[in-house]
């Protein structure tokens, strides 16, 4: 074995070892993830009934970004792991922050919902 050789082999260069998946606590995180999921269940129907509202590419595209938000959550729910529940809270956003802005009175509700999932989801957990 030449320097070279040794010297990977000492940082690292062999061969790497398997990364184990980083378990959720599903006792704490099952009921936290329903409710994100009733929410954005809720928010989609709320943002397709607007019919008015749907025609705008920026609304409808918010509504299908929430849409396959849901569908991370539902795979999440069946694979459970942290770099899953990272992946879902880097994709949900709320619809607006701070005042309620024109025209989302009827929505204001189900954006504070929102809020207050996603903060508790980022919470940790114990056992994780």
């Amino acid at each position: 074995m030449g320097w070279l050789s040794d010297l990977v082999a000492r940082f690292g260069g062999g061969e790497e070892a398997p990364v184990p998946e980083r378990a959720l606590n599903l006792e704490v995180r099952g009921p936290q993830l329903a409710e994100l999921r009733t929410v954005l269940e809720e928010l989609v129907e709320a943002m397709h009934a607007n019919t008015d509202r749907m025609e705008n590419p920026g609304w409808r595209g918010r509504a299908r970004d929430y849409s396959y938000a849901l569908g991370g959550i539902r795979d999440l729910l069946r694979t459970p792991t942290r770099d899953g529940l990272y992946d879902v809270l880097g994709s949900v956003r709320p619809l607006y922050r701070g005042p309620v802005p024109e025209g989302y009175e009827e929505l204001a509700g189900l954006n504070e919902r929102l809020v207050a999932a996603l903060a508790t989801l980022r919470e940790p957990a114990p056992g994780e």
